[in-house]
């Protein structure tokens, strides 16, 4: 259940307000050094979160019909911690600069709280906690009709509690709610973060070993535990089994073929590969990965590709390009997608005798 938009990004930026009125402020204005160091953290996040931005309106489109752009804040408090709102506000606290993260932590945290965004969380809390103002209001006066006496129940006093036990009954309600299904929304937000990453051809295993490194520089506090939490989901999300779940093929111009190889998470790495010049071919490993078509071949009359073959062994998937003549390739991560794109021209391959010289991808890394 979520609450509509407007409703909700009322309600999500009071409660980010609220949230952030009960932080402490950080010190006195900073002196020339630290103030420099603040506005490297600044532009940090913004180049960070405008990268992030730009993947999350190309891998979610409907974003667009719900507000029309990110805002990324950094708020002067001491504490570390980090808030978002339904209108796409991304807040992150000044103290997690004192924690120098490295780009893969801090990029991994803005884009968390684009996942709550992304995932409507917000408009569920929203409607939780509108749920709650509703039944308190509808069963509590009942209550205290059956539990007062008339009488007492006309004084101005009664009316005043019986409105604060309403709002206090409506409050705890919501919130024990609420807590009842944040992990769900949390665990959410990580694989949402780890989509938007995976597009701008972040590693996931990179990200995972960089979240466990910087559980121990963090504290205890309520945000510091979330943290670990989200490091043990990623972790596990890391090194889950993946499955190929589609194989597409499209002319790109220029002499170009785009193999799409479809995966039912974001690939956590590009796979290694080698190539064959008897008979051209070339052959690409997917660790951990199942095959998910039904079918281990399919051919494909395009140009100078001839077909492929899928055989899954031992956790792992090795698809087989073959082709009339050999070309050259590259892969790329796009989401949930490896993308394969062949040249139409010869490639420079040694062989020697029947071992395969292993050929490297060209990986994009940012």
């Amino acid at each position: 259940m979520t609450a509509p938009a407007s409703v909700s990004a009322v309600y999500s930026e009071v409660d980010m307000h609220l949230s952030l009125v009960t932080e402490a402020n950080t010190g006195s204005p900073c002196v020339e050094t630290e103030c420099e160091l603040d506005r490297v953290f600044d532009q940090r996040v913004l180049r960070l979160g405008t990268s992030l931005a730009k993947s999350a309106f190309e891998t979610y489109p409907d974003l667009a019909g719900r507000f029309g752009k990110f805002e990324f804040v950094i708020a002067e408090k001491s504490s570390t911690g980090s808030v978002s709102s339904a209108a796409g506000t991304v807040v992150i606290f000044r103290g997690v600069q004192k924690l120098y993260l490295g780009d893969e932590t801090l990029a991994f945290l803005i884009a968390r709280e684009m996942g709550h965004v992304i995932g409507r969380h917000h408009d569920e809390d929203t409607a939780t906690s509108i749920l709650f103002s509703v039944l308190a209001s509808v069963f509590m006066p009942v209550s205290n009709l059956l539990k007062g006496s008339a009488a007492l129940a006309q004084t101005a006093s009664t009316t005043s509690a019986s409105a604060a036990i309403t709002s206090a009954a409506s409050f705890v309600g919501s919130k024990i709610t609420i807590e009842s299904y944040k992990h769900d929304q949390l665990r959410e937000a990580d694989t949402i973060a780890l989509n938007l990453l995976g597009k701008l051809g972040w590693n996931r295993s990179n990200i995972a070993d960089a979240l466990v490194a910087d559980t121990r520089i963090i504290g205890d506090d309520s945000w510091s535990k979330v943290f670990k939490i989200s490091a043990d989901d990623v972790v596990r999300l890391a090194n889950s089994q993946n499955s190929i779940t589609g194989l597409n093929v499209s002319s790109a111009g220029n002499g170009k073929t785009v193999i799409e190889v479809g995966m039912a998470q974001p690939p956590a790495n590009l796979p290694s590969g080698f190539t064959t010049d008897t008979p051209p071919r070339i052959v690409l490993d997917f660790p951990n990965t199942t095959n998910g078509l039904g079918r281990s071949v399919q051919n494909f009359p395009e140009g100078n590709l001839h077909s492929t073959n899928i055989v899954q062994s031992a956790g792992r998937t090795r698809l087989a390009i073959n082709l009339n003549r050999m070309l050259t390739y590259n892969t790329r991560i796009n989401g949930n997608s490896l993308l394969i794109t062949l040249e139409g021209k010869i490639a420079d391959i040694a062989v020697i005798g029947d071992t395969p010289h292993f050929a490297e991808a060209n990986p994009v890394v940012r």
